[in-house]
């Protein structure tokens, strides 16, 4: 305790934050600890992202230097400390088997969802660019909620409760064919919904709800309507013909329509004619690769999209690319009405 005093004066800070660079070159002056310490340890944390200095293909690069926004660390590691951290993983300390994040501290008594989760988040989803703070994870998050509305699964409408089912579910939101299935636009819209309200209701346990149809809805009407701007963003503003590269539309699609899944996409699946729009150019390449940081999708169109809405079933006509006719509403009415099932796999395109 003496030592972290002493380095905060030398610092000349209150807080133990890992974005300090004064806190950084204090703490390795303190330690004898050779300058730079601590950046070679930053960069063993640079998150996987695509940009144009590697071809926009899913890697970690060094000229960005992005790494995941800081997170409470678990109060027994901290020693009770007030203390940030930056890294692979979540909110779940295996160690000390507490749940640390967004305001809550707590032991877990049943830990072995949440060791997976922690071990997951930190592993395969790490490598294909997803951190609590680059929007996957509320989004699935939101679905589970909204799939838990009715008793006695609302009951246990908790961030730490979420969190297993959650990650479960980003597992197979972000494969790409998964994703492709949920965007392409040579798919039915209503195929879309069902299959996402499916896969949601498979790994959280819950039920088909009218809130979760709405939610379920936004996602594929917002994702849907950022691919068709991908495939026809022109190169440059005084360009008629020339199309920007897949990837780079991608990644500046997925930013301007926060469509938090578009970016897991890797082609565009089967050619399918699309309406002609005016879409607004891509910006350079350096301005693309910055776009998508953690934190670059805290406000997510479908939420603001839940405002007064209950069902979703009047909805779906308006879905970007396809009118729903009457056998379709039928087929949607009767199967809310139906027994629920797991989507046992998704359309590829």
């Amino acid at each position: 305790m003496a030592l972290a005093n002493h380095i905060l004066r030398e610092a000349g800070t209150r807080s133990i934050g890992p974005t300090n660079h004064f806190l950084m070159s204090a703490a390795e002056s303190a330690g004898a600890l050779p300058p730079g310490h601590f950046a070679h340890d930053r960069a063993r944390f640079r998150m996987y992202r695509r940009c144009h200095h590697v071809g926009w293909k899913l890697r970690r690069c060094a000229r960005c230097d992005v790494v995941d926004e800081a997170r409470s660390a678990c109060s027994v590691c901290s020693e009770g400390n007030a203390t940030e951290v930056f890294g692979r993983g979540g909110g779940y300390c295996v160690r000390h088997r507490r749940w640390h994040f967004r305001g809550e501290d707590k032991l877990i008594g049943s830990p072995e969802g949440y060791r997976r989760a922690e071990q997951t988040l930190s592993g395969l989803l790490w490598s294909r660019g997803v951190s609590m703070h680059t929007g996957e994870l509320d989004l699935a998050t939101r679905l589970i909620l909204d799939s838990w509305q009715e008793p006695p699964e609302a009951e246990r409408r908790t961030a730490s409760c979420v969190y297993g089912p959650a990650v479960d579910l980003l597992v197979t939101l972000t494969d790409a064919d998964v994703v492709l299935g949920l965007t392409a636009l040579a798919e039915r819209d209503t195929r879309q919904i069902e299959g996402l309200i499916g896969l949601v209701v498979g790994a959280g346990g819950g039920s088909r709800t009218p809130e979760l149809e709405t939610t379920a809805v936004a996602v594929v009407r917002v994702h849907r309507a950022a691919m068709c701007t991908a495939i026809q963003m022109p190169r440059s503003s005084g360009a008629t013909t020339s199309k920007a590269p897949f990837e780079k539309g991608i990644a500046e699609a997925a930013y301007r329509e926060k469509a938090v899944l578009l970016r897991h996409v890797t082609r565009s699946g089967r050619r399918v004619d699309v309406v002609e729009r005016a879409v607004r150019a891509a910006p350079a390449s350096r301005v693309v690769s910055q776009r998508i940081i953690p934190g670059w999708a805290d406000n997510v169109p479908w939420m603001k999209h839940l405002a007064g809405k209950r069902s979703a079933i009047s909805e779906i006509g308006g879905v970007v690319g396809d009118q729903v006719d009457q056998s379709d509403t039928k087929h949607l009415r009767e199967s809310e009405q139906g027994p629920q099932r797991r989507v046992g796999g998704m359309a590829r395109a």
